[in-house]
């Protein structure tokens, strides 16, 4: 168990500094474009990153359904059903390579004949999408087996430090391009070498570290069949993560998505964050889930209660804080409007809903509960995109949020649902109750502070009164969620002093 708890304080502790690093340097990149080629030329980068997010669905659901079904033999280590489990993931992962190759050339040449983009010479957009597909396609061929393996045994710790030193790398290597030649062709060729080292890097890590596991043993396909279940709860996360964007730049222009995106940044990664430190003890969680029930159930509470207010306590200092902030990252530029209260209220509770479903999301992901669920997926993907169009045709960017946030209340609420009632046998109450209580919270706070409290100051200004009011906010949240979950709170403390 010791060990264990070193690999989620390693886990966790490499999760936030590789966020960190990573916040520091993603806010400067698309700074630097806006000045150095315009709102246009920003929009469709951002629009060929959401067409390979959605290359993730040729995985087919695989990447996921391996990791269901390794919790159990790695808690228990079952070398040769692990083996075997990778075996039949790495038959699947070659087979998607070759599709992703002939796909990743077809966008290139889709993107270089048929979309026209001002200012750009030829080669260049095809050059940039092949460059980057291109280290997805060796991940694919060698390293994403090994790096399921690595995260279902604690290992996400090397997987984070190995992202640190990358991004690091190669947003210096961007900005240095940018400086000195202001050439699209070779920012993107920096990343791709970068990439290819990084993953390089983490197979041979892994080589070394698992010398037992042999990929020629017969594959448990049996183990992995729920893969085309998990498709579908990709593509709804798929759906839900890039298709605001698409239907922007078809319904709208380019600019619009550069605002989109723009906004987008600051809660992509906080939401990545987020994701980063759960992704640290999830693992743990995962195991326990099939090998301790009892104990899983009285750390799974106090899991749902922290993080349920630790998001709403993030997401009300987002928006009570980003709007100027926004105001003084895109100053200056002015072939677009950046600045939109709707949009920040609309982001704040699109993302509100979006990662204060993860717990309830876990417990069904541990269960390997996809199946049971994939019309609950379905549903979301309609609704989502049928609003959304809608909204749009009416209302423009904001429109697009309205259609995710309809989408995500209902996909919320079958998932609150089915993860109380049907996998862990308890009331809904308790979830329910969380929401409600940290809701009226968040409605006290933005009663005292709108979204446009604090617009037009200086950085400095910002600062001095994020440092103000941030900490009352966060004991606001600490002493009434104590006040309502007090059992939660008693089982963390035990917990933190080991006796639970």
């Amino acid at each position: 168990m010791a060990k264990k708890d070193n690999r989620i304080k390693y886990n966790v502790l490499s999760g936030v500094i590789y966020q960190v690093v990573l916040i520091a340097l993603s806010f400067l990149l698309p700074r630097l474009y806006l000045e150095n080629f315009g709102s246009e030329v920003n929009g469709v980068l951002s629009t060929i990153k959401q067409i390979f997010a959605y290359m993730v669905l040729l995985e087919s659901g695989v990447g996921l359904a391996t990791m269901q079904a390794l919790y159990k033999p790695v808690a228990e280590k079952d070398h040769n059903k692990i083996s075997a489990v990778l075996s039949a993931t790495n038959r699947y992962y070659v087979k998607i390579g070759m599709v992703y190759s002939a796909v990743v050339l077809l966008i290139a040449v889709v993107y270089e004949f048929f979309v026209p983009v001002t200012n750009v010479p030829g080669g260049v957009i095809f050059g940039i999408v092949a460059l980057t597909g291109l280290p997805s396609v060796f991940s694919y061929f060698v390293q994403s087996k090994y790096r399921i393996l690595m995260e279902v045994d604690g290992r996400k710790y090397v997987i984070n430090n190995a992202e640190t030193v990358l991004q690091l790398l190669a947003n210096v290597a961007k900005i240095l391009v940018l400086v000195f030649t202001d050439s699209l062709l070779l920012i993107q060729l920096s990343f791709c070498v970068l990439s290819l080292l990084q993953l390089g890097y983490l197979y041979l890590h892994a080589k070394g570290r698992y010398p037992w596991l042999d990929m020629k043993v017969k594959p448990d396909n049996e183990a992995i069949s729920q893969r085309k279940s998990v498709l579908v709860h990709q593509v709804s996360g798929m759906v839900f993560n890039n298709t605001d964007v698409l239907l922007l730049s078809f319904l709208c222009d380019f600019k619009v998505v550069s605002v989109y995106t723009i906004y987008n940044i600051f809660f992509s990664q906080v939401q990545t964050f987020i994701t980063n430190v759960i992704s640290g003890f999830s693992f743990a969680l995962g195991q326990m889930f099939h090998t301790d029930r009892e104990k899983f159930m009285k750390v799974y509470n106090v899991y749902e209660t922290f993080y349920i207010m630790a998001t709403f306590v993030i997401y009300t200092l987002m928006a009570v804080f980003l709007l100027p902030l926004i105001q003084i990252y895109t100053k200056g530029i002015n072939d677009a409007n950046y600045t939109n209260v709707y949009l920040v209220v609309l982001f704040v509770v699109m993302n509100l809903l979006s990662n204060g479903k993860l717990p309830s999301n876990h417990v069904l992901e541990y269960a390997g509960k996809f199946e049971e669920t994939r019309t609950h997926a379905i549903w979301e993907m309609v609704i989502n995109i049928t609003v959304s169009v809608a909204a749009i045709l009416k209302w423009g960017i904001c429109g697009a949020i309205i259609g995710t946030i309809v989408a995500l209340a209902y996909r919320g609420t079958m998932m609150i649902w089915y993860s109380n009632k049907k996998v862990l046998g308890r009331s809904m109450f308790h979830t329910y109750k969380l929401w409600l209580v940290n809701s009226a919270v968040f409605a006290l706070v933005m009663v005292i502070f709108f979204v446009d409290s604090f617009s037009g100051l200086s950085f400095g200004r910002l600062v001095v009164k994020g440092l103000t009011h941030a900490p009352w906010i966060v004991a606001l949240y600490l002493g009434v969620n104590a006040a309502f979950f007090r059992g939660a709170f008693k089982n963390a403390i035990a917990l933190w002093r080991k006796k639970l």
